[in-house]
């Protein structure tokens, strides 16, 4: 487990359980974490959070209570994540209830950041980055057909550009939109969309940023984006009052 993929909470004062808590809720909601995953020794995550074993113990019940992490005791035993936890984090998203206007807060606050990313990481994507994005976008494209797995490989993928920009903020910022797109818009299905075209997929923002065309790149991320809105606002199961602007 690479815990320099935790974003340490920003809080004015003393880090505290729930900040911990919800620090790990976000990982396990954009795919940072996963169902089996092992968590390292308490005092590794207490040392890495700078915060007492006891406000690790507090969060960590917390999330054993809820039944996101299972605990094992004995030689081989540790604390993990729980078994089915995608699964049921799709299903907790579908009983939300999210206004177009916050849909729409929430597009263009990711036009803005990651937009932003995606133009710097056309700049400053090293190869063997650049090779990592071609390779999450074809898992993107393997689990296409699967709710679960295809927002999960999207979450990755994004907060990969994200890094590839070099800015630890706005791979923060980044990790704070999947986990906002996670329990917003995930849908059992889209109507009338064919999930493999060019405008859902990523290929054309992959294409920028792999040959460093950094304006095209935020185009693309730009375009990806709105139609991931529209379709956003054809959920009315989810997406509640208001009208697309």
């Amino acid at each position: 487990m690479d815990l320099n993929a935790f974003r340490l909470p920003r809080s004015a004062g003393k880090i505290g359980a729930d900040d911990i808590y919800g620090v790990l809720i976000e990982a396990m909601a954009t795919g940072v974490l996963r169902e089996g995953d092992r968590f390292p020794a308490e005092s590794q995550l207490a040392a890495h959070f700078r915060v007492a074993p006891m406000t690790l113990r507090q969060a960590l019940g917390r999330l054993r209570d809820e039944e996101y992490i299972v605990t094992t005791r004995g030689r081989t035993g540790g604390t993990s994540v729980a078994m089915g936890i995608a699964d049921r984090m799709e299903q907790e998203a579908l009983g939300l209830e999210v206004s177009v206007e916050e849909l729409r807060d929430l597009t263009d606050w990711r036009c803005g950041v990651s937009g932003a990313a995606s133009f710097l990481a056309a700049l400053r994507g090293t190869p063997a980055e650049r090779e990592e994005l071609r390779r999450l976008e074809e898992e993107f494209l393997r689990v296409i057909d699967s709710t679960t797995e295809r927002r999960l490989a999207d979450s990755l993928l994004h907060i990969h550009i994200a890094k590839m920009s070099g800015s630890r903020r706005l791979t923060t910022a980044e990790r704070e939109i999947q986990d906002q797109l996670t329990r917003f818009i995930r849908v059992t299905s889209y109507p009338g969309m064919d999930l493999s075209h060019d405008d859902m997929s990523h290929r054309a923002l992959v294409q920028a940023i792999v040959s460093g065309d950094a304006e095209a790149a935020r185009r693309a991320l730009e375009h990806h984006v709105e139609i991931t809105y529209y379709w956003g606002t054809q959920q009315s199961h989810i997406v509640r009052g208001g009208d697309a602007r």
